[in-house]
C-alpha cells in the first residue's frame, strides 16, 4: 500500500503543495484534472459494444457513488453507501438470473409466478479477496443460502500484475449459478484470472455473473475478449484507467483500505 501510495504521490506531482495529475490524457504539468463523466451515448455505445453488459440506472447510483468517492468521507459512510450499492447490483443479478413461471395463489385467487429458477443453495458468491468480501454481507441478505467461494489474488506492487495465492471453492461448484464479486475493474487482470480458475473447476462461463461497483472500457474489453459468454453489472463506468498506477479516474481510491478501515487518515488526501 505504503509503495503504491508512493508512486501516487508522484503521480500527482506533491511539490510545494500543489498537485499534479499524470494519466492517459493529461499532461504531467496540468493541475488537478476534473474528470467528465461518460455520456448517455457512449454509455449507450458501450452497452452495444458488449452485449452482456448491464450498467445500473444512473439514477439509481449517483448519488451513492458521489458520496462514496469523496476523499473525505469518513468510515461509517463509505461502508453504509458502499452497503447500499451492493445491494443494488446483488438484487440485479437475481433478477438476470433465468426464471421459471407457475401458477399460485394470492388471497384472492390465482396468478402467474415468475421466480429465479434456482434455489439459494443452487448459488455460491465468489469473492476475490481480500474487497470482495465487502459484498458477503448484502450478498447473504440478499440470498441467504448461497455458498461461499473465495479465491485470493493480489497485485504485484512492483509490476502491478496479479498473482494468484490460493482458491476455497464449494465441490460442487461447476453446478452452480456463480456470482463473482469484486468492486474495482480496473485492468481486468485479477477478474480474468479468477475467471480461468473457476473454468477449471469446470464452470461454464454461461453460469457465471461477475459484479463490479465501478470499472473502466479497458477492463471491461480484456474480461469479455478472453470471456465473452460471462455477465458483467457494473454500477458506474469510469472514464480513465490512470497508466502509472492502475487506479480508476476519478475512481474511489483503494476501495479495500477504505471499507475495512486500514487506510491512515493523512493518505486519505491522495486516494484517485
Amino acid at each position: 500500500m505504503f509503495k503504491n501510495l508512493t508512486k501516487l504521490a508522484c503521480c500527482l506531482g506533491l511539490v510545494n503543495g500543489a498537485f499534479v495529475v499524470c494519466s492517459q490524457n493529461v499532461h504531467s504539468q496540468d493541475r488537478l484534472q476534473h474528470y467528465n463523466f461518460l455520456s448517455e451515448n457512449e454509455l449507450h455505445n458501450l452497452l452495444k459494444k458488449h452485449e452482456n453488459l448491464s450498467i445500473l440506472n444512473r439514477n439509481q447510483t449517483e448519488h451513492i457513488l458521489s458520496l462514496m468517492r469523496e476523499a473525505n468521507t469518513d468510515i461509517v459512510s463509505f461502508r453504509k453507501n458502499a452497503d447500499r450499492l451492493i445491494r443494488i447490483l446483488m438484487e440485479q443479478a437475481l433478477a438476470q438470473l433465468q426464471k421459471k413461471n407457475s401458477v399460485k395463489q394470492s388471497p384472492l385467487g390465482f396468478y402467474t409466478a415468475n421466480e429465479v429458477k434456482f434455489s439459494d443453495e443452487e448459488i455460491c458468491i465468489v469473492s476475490i479477496l481480500r474487497s470482495g468480501n465487502a459484498f458477503l454481507n448484502e450478498g447473504l441478505r440478499v440470498i441467504q443460502g448461497a455458498s461461499i467461494g473465495q479465491i485470493l489474488i493480489q497485485r504485484n506492487e512492483e509490476t502491478s500484475m496479479p498473482k494468484y495465492f490460493f482458491e476455497k471453492l464449494p465441490e460442487n461448484i461447476h453446478e452452480q449459478q456463480i456470482i463473482l464479486v469484486d468492486p474495482m475493474l480496473g485492468t481486468g487482470g485479477s477478474a480474468s484470472m479468477a475467471l480461468k480458475i473457476l473454468q477449471n473447476y469446470g464452470v461454464k462461463e454461461e453460469n457465471i455473473m461477475f459484479l463490479t461497483l465501478v470499472s473502466c472500457e479497458q477492463g471491461l474489453s480484456k474480461v469479455f475478449k478472453e470471456h465473452p459468454n460471462i455477465k458483467i453489472i457494473t454500477a458506474q463506468v469510469d472514464p480513465i484507467l490512470i497508466k502509472e498506477i492502475n487506479y480508476l479516474a476519478p475512481g474511489i481510491g483503494d476501495f479495500g483500505d477504505r471499507y475495512f478501515g486500514t487506510v491512515k487518515k493523512h493518505t486519505r488526501g491522495l486516494q484517485v
